[in-house]
């Protein structure tokens, strides 16, 4: 009996229990985005945290408890299978993919993968269990699927092409045909051997998940909110259902066709029974982004907020009513908040009608207001010189950094989708962003992608800095992850010229920036976290098999000491692997590098930083930020000081110490090295940072005389512009008046400061944010 055939009794359907919840599992710091179980009741999650969590039942037929964190991948995991344990393999298998392009395999027992698969060329967004013993189903936004045969992983057994657009999901009949559906919004049949049997058209936007019903018939379900029903031999439509309220990410169907479980983004969980809706569970979240079945037939979600949950129709399985009435509650809450907010955008954070006193920027602007009983939408009429009304304004899921970002461009979500007004008359062009990117690295490829000047770089970065996610206006350290080469050095990513030149055409942008972002003052500290753990692990690995005894260290000790690089230091922090690094610390200083960078990694968790910020600490410190250093060394030991400074013990140390590095800096004579550069001007400002913390008024002078002197020296745009954003934070943030007043002197009489200042604020580019951050401080000091 499948969704669509009507074999039994509705009311009789009705009568069952209905679903409820049975316990909640919390640990991903993200989205989860696919779950999958195994036969004895285990659970395996994915998520945007970039892991995958096990979790198995606790015993008291209620709860589960997590049992290991797989990792591995460096994005988002966005997909996982299971294979259950066999006589052809014992142990079972756990395939997870993921938007850094692989496959990863794992065994229950083991956190590390078996194997990684390197065979799409984008985001692994859907991975399905074959119907055939030992095989599995990839597909990807490349626009193609795969079959797979654990047996020989070295190639798939078929590459399906013939999609135009993202393959969202894939399945296999039992009969031997596979299914696929896509963001072009067609499901195709494909033969057993690859050839394309049917393409079916019915589904009007992103086809998202397949789920077969018998050998021969499957249902599908997509962004239009419906749900179909498919004969794969004469590739027909035999149904439409309809319910949901907007996107449905994930549909499953029982093996008999008894029941159908479907989830998405009006944050519901529906069950079905003979194309009639039974029941709907609204969660606490905007959107259910998975669903998967338990042997007892629970149902396992996974959802926006982080959360797993189970749901189960066995009244001696529901939650405590307390527990039940508290996620009642949270519903309520969300919906609450639904009904406050506007795709993202709170309703009481609009401007009311007054904002319409102002005149328009250019013809066709729309300007949304808070008009009291409704919020209402404006358009700009250069003709008339008023706004003219274009309607109300309804509330939407998706869109925002707040609901996961349910933005399609070319098939593929994003975080946001921008428009962006190059030149008058000519549509505006569409600017893909997800938050985990790099806003330079996306500003680069859009400009490429669109033949635009190189000129505008700093331009678009900071256009997506500004509306995207609330973040620090500072670039991360993202575009310095230094990884790891063959050779004994660092490769660092090169950096795009940014110099303003007067002859370029300035961008106009679509979301009305109409004033420059402000720069200062900066008052959190900035951390340098980038880095690939398994390289580092690697080069330690090279390095320490050259070494003799006693600075010789077996390699599962190595394994020990990069764990306290993780996120995990409570767990690892040990004495046993704080002597390897005491023993690694007394290497050559030519190949120290990998093991100053694990003590720059490590210091950005309490338990460690408590620990490692030392007095020994600091005379390694002293030597490395030598002007005879080695610059890779240097260039780390920097790095190491400015994430000290994010907890209270490495704080007061490099507090403590900061006269004999100040003197070390001023000493330098050479800054060639561009990442070497930042590295220094990250530490300036996050010293800068505790100075104001802190009100140390000596400090401020000694630090800013510090800057007058590297400035001169800085080739390296990002590190000038770090530097100005510390001078403009110490000028802004002194409260006592004769102390600013003797900072801002200094600024005035220090001719470099004022050269680099005046040069620098005279660009033309209205978002050139070493431009906007010049001319801060310039009205600070005038």
């Amino acid at each position: 009996m499948s969704l669509l055939r009507a074999s039994h009794d509705y009311q009789s359907a009705m009568a069952k229990p209905c679903y409820k919840l049975r316990t909640s599992l919390f640990g991903h710091a993200s989205d989860v985005r696919a779950v999958a179980t195994f036969a004895d009741g285990t659970i395996v999650s994915t998520s945007r945290d970039e892991t995958a969590r096990i979790w198995k039942p606790s015993g008291n037929d209620k709860d589960y408890e997590h049992t290991a964190t797989l990792k591995g991948h460096s994005n988002f995991v966005t997909s996982v299978c299971v294979i259950n344990p066999s006589e052809q393999n014992p142990t079972g298998f756990i395939i997870t993919g993921s938007h850094d392009k692989t496959i990863r395999i794992y065994v229950p027992d083991q956190t590390e993968p078996i194997n990684i698969i390197k065979s799409h060329q984008d985001t692994v967004c859907k991975l399905r269990t074959g119907m055939k013993e030992g095989t599995f189903l990839s597909s990807s936004w490349d626009m193609s699927a795969k079959l797979w045969n654990l047996s020989d992983l070295s190639k798939p057994q078929l590459n399906l092409l013939g999609h135009t657009a993202a393959v969202w999901c894939v399945a296999d009949l039992s009969s031997g045909s596979i299914v696929t559906g896509s963001a072009d919004k067609l499901v195709i049949i494909w033969t057993g051997d690859g050839s394309v049997q049917h393409k079916l058209t019915g589904h009007t936007d992103c086809v998202r998940d397949i789920s077969a019903i018998s050998s021969n018939e499957f249902l599908t379900c997509a962004n239009d909110a419906t749900i179909r029903h498919w004969n794969a031999s004469l590739g027909t439509c035999l149904g439409t259902y309809c319910g949901h309220e907007n996107y449905i990410y994930s549909i499953l169907a029982l093996e008999n066709g008894s029941s159908t479980f479907t989830c998405g983004e009006d944050r519901t969980l529906r069950i079905w029974n003979s194309g009639e809706l039974c029941q709907t569970i609204t969660l606490p979240t905007q959107s259910v982004w998975c669903l998967a079945l338990l042997p007892n037939g629970d149902v396992v979600t996974g959802s926006s907020d982080g959360f797993v949950r189970i749901f189960t129709c066995d009244p001696e399985h529901y939650a405590d009513p307390e527990t039940l009435q508290e996620f009642e509650q949270g519903v309520a809450n969300v919906k609450l908040n639904a009904e406050q907010e506007l795709g993202g955008i709170k309703i009481k954070d609009l401007p009311d009608a007054e904002a319409l006193l102002q005149p328009g920027q250019r013809d066709g602007q729309i300007k949304i207001v808070n008009d009291g009983d409704a919020v209402k939408a404006y358009s700009w009429s250069q003709n008339e010189q008023r706004w003219i009304k274009i309607g109300n304004v309804m509330g939407a899921s998706g869109g925002s950094a707040a609901t996961s970002g349910k933005k399609l461009y070319n098939g593929i979500e994003y975080d946001y989708v921008f428009s962006v007004d190059i030149q008058d008359g000519v549509p505006p062009l569409k600017l893909p962003y997800n938050n985990d990117q790099d806003p330079w690295h996306v500003a680069q490829k859009f400009l490429h992608d669109n033949s635009l000047s190189q000129l505008f770089l700093d331009q678009v970065a900071n256009f997506i800095i500004k509306n995207s996610q609330p973040a620090s206006v500072l670039k991360t350290d993202a575009q310095y992850a230094d990884p790891f080469t063959g050779g004994s050095r660092y490769i660092p990513q090169s950096t795009a010229n940014t110099a303003p030149q007067e002859s370029a055409r300035p961008a106009t942008f679509s979301s009305s920036e109409t004033s420059a972002p402000s720069y200062i003052p900066h008052t959190k500290y900035l951390k340098l976290e980038q880095a690939n753990l398994s390289q580092i692990l690697e080069k330690l690995r090279e390095l320490n098999a050259k070494q003799s005894e006693p600075l010789k260290v077996p390699n599962d000790k190595l394994e020990s000491l990069v764990q306290l690089a993780r996120d995990e230091a409570s767990e690892q922090l040990n004495s046993d692997a704080l002597s390897t690094l005491k023993t690694l610390l007394n290497w050559p200083d030519d190949i120290l590098f990998p093991v100053l960078d694990v003590i720059r990694l490590a210091v950005l968790y309490k338990e460690i930083n408590n620990v490692l910020c030392t007095e020994e600490l600091l005379q390694i410190v002293k030597k490395h930020v030598k002007p005879d250093a080695l610059p890779s060394n240097q260039m780390l030991t920097f790095r190491m000081l400015a994430n000290m400074f994010t907890h209270e013990k490495g704080e007061k140390l490099c507090l403590s110490y900061k006269d004999d590095i100040l003197k070390q800096l001023s000493e330098l004579e050479s800054l060639a090295n561009k990442n070497n550069q930042v590295a220094i001007s990250t530490y300036i400002l996050n010293l800068t940072v505790a100075l104001n913390k802190y009100n140390d008024t000596l400090g401020k002078t000694q630090c800013l005389n510090v800057m007058f002197s590297i400035l001169p020296r800085l080739s390296e745009s990002e590190a000038v512009f770090r530097t100005l954003v510390a001078m403009g934070t110490l000028l802004s943030t002194t409260s006592n008046s004769e102390d600013r007043d003797d900072l801002i002197k200094a600024v005035r009489h220090s001719e470099v400061a004022l050269n680099i200042l005046q040069t620098m604020s005279e660009t033309t580019v209205p978002t050139n944010k070493l431009a906007n951050c010049s001319k801060e401080i310039i009205s600070l000091i005038i």
